[in-house]
């Protein structure tokens, strides 16, 4: 089947340019063509002809860190609630999460733990039977905890297939580390996150310090690097922040206190970074007295003091910026997360075009999904959005897509929607 998008602007993502009265010629669910607009003849040369000549049009986004299946309300960030819950639960709710990221333009998303028994590999397979619809999904199963650490807080409920021995992921020396991450593939992990720091919503640490050891994180890696995999780390502190690049990890999450030091560590070793910058924001914006405990008030505060100028200075640097939200943190609701953008360039510094590749395709070559995805190439999979207005000169414009393709199919166009 052969379509035609007619694009006033049109961003590929492949360099900074934005291209004029643009078409895209696609067959079946492949890019097969760029080329000028008046190059395209007759729409009836077309099976289906789409207008989006008042848009701006560019590849589908990625989220980088998100937790597909718990949202920002606090119905579901208690931890009473969390104990309480069936991983069926979780992949339900989850199902219409992931439709909501789909609808805010993100066609693949990464997801890096908090599903209770594999429940994000369960979501993951449902959407690519085309059960339900969804973005395209890289899970990363259980995280990888130090016992006391992030996630032995209740951020994880207490069971797991992994056996009594080790519950809810929690790891104690490079055996049990090496066994955690083995049983994560097993049944059926991408990926694999692990706690290089401690964090800021758990309620007995400090984001400062490292949790997992060198050799811990080093034994995650390698099984990983075994299994054709890789690895990204939850890491706030600048010590855990260069133990786990020392490592091997692919990314660095959050990288909240990363020094020059560590930022030329990163560009070095070809470390991507993940920021998530818009969710102490966000908190502090829609909080209520009483909703946020004040020592996790103050930990987010110490954060947000220079989080935004320390991944500045990282991208700057030189370091690999890939877009990642850490959705599901508290009023950080799945669909909204482009919010993002606007501290990436208003706050940390970054060009618009930047911060759209960050989303494109810097984002699919930390997936490792650039031979199919991130920029509007032919041979690629058609994943194409489009937005009102120019991003490159009013980044927000980002948070109101408008258009939604993944994989040639169509799943949002509010412009034929409104003519109805």
């Amino acid at each position: 089947m052969k379509k035609l998008i007619l694009c006033k602007r049109l961003f590929t993502a492949e360099t900074d340019a934005v291209l004029e009265d643009m078409a895209i010629l696609l067959e079946d669910n492949l890019i097969a063509g760029v080329f000028p607009a008046r190059e395209a003849g007759g729409r009836g040369e077309y099976d289906e002809v789409i207008d989006l000549s008042d848009s701006f049009v560019m590849p589908g986004l990625f989220d980088c860190h998100t937790h597909v299946a718990v949202n920002g309300g606090f119905d579901e960030l208690g931890d009473d609630i969390r104990y309480s819950r069936l991983p069926a639960t979780y992949a339900l709710r989850g199902i219409t999460y992931a439709e909501a990221d789909l609808m805010a333009g993100f066609t693949s998303i990464r997801d890096v733990g908090c599903c209770p028994e594999w429940a994000d590999v369960a979501i993951r397979d449902a959407i690519d039977r085309g059960a339900y619809p969804g973005p395209r999904m890289m899970v990363a199963g259980l995280t990888l905890n130090a016992a006391g650490g992030h996630g032995d807080n209740g951020f994880l409920p207490p069971y797991s297939a992994l056996g009594k021995d080790n519950v809810r992921a929690i790891i104690c020396g490079p055996d049990q580390a090496r066994q955690a991450a083995r049983m994560n593939f097993k049944y059926g992990a991408s990926c694999l996150k692990f706690m290089a720091t401690f964090g800021v919503l758990s309620n007995s640490d400090d984001p400062g310090p490292q949790e997992l050891t060198y050799d811990e994180m080093r034994a995650i890696v390698e099984v990983a690097d075994f299994r054709g995999g890789y690895t990204c780390t939850h890491a706030h502190g600048l010590n855990g922040i260069k133990c786990a690049v020392r490592a091997g990890v692919t990314s660095i999450e959050h990288g909240t206190f990363i020094d020059e030091e560590a930022a030329e560590m990163m560009v070095e070793r070809g470390t991507f970074l993940v920021p998530t910058l818009v969710v102490d924001p966000r908190m502090f914006r829609h909080m209520k007295p009483g909703e946020i405990k004040p020592n996790v008030i103050a930990k987010a505060k110490r954060c947000t003091e220079v989080h935004a100028k320390n991944i500045g200075m990282a991208y700057r640097k030189g370091v690999k910026v890939a877009f990642g939200t850490d959705v599901c943190a508290p009023y950080l609701y799945h669909g909204t997360q482009a919010e993002e953008f606007v501290y990436m360039v208003n706050e940390a510094g970054m060009k618009p075009a930047h911060a759209l590749h960050s989303a494109t395709r810097i984002a699919s070559e930390l997936l490792r999904w650039d031979n199919k995805l991130g920029t509007i190439t032919p041979g690629k999979l058609a994943d194409i959005i489009a937005v009102p207005g120019d991003p490159l000169e009013d980044i927000s414009v980002m948070q109101h897509v408008t258009f939604v393709m993944k994989d040639g199919k169509v799943y949002k166009n509010q412009a034929e929607e409104e003519m109805k």
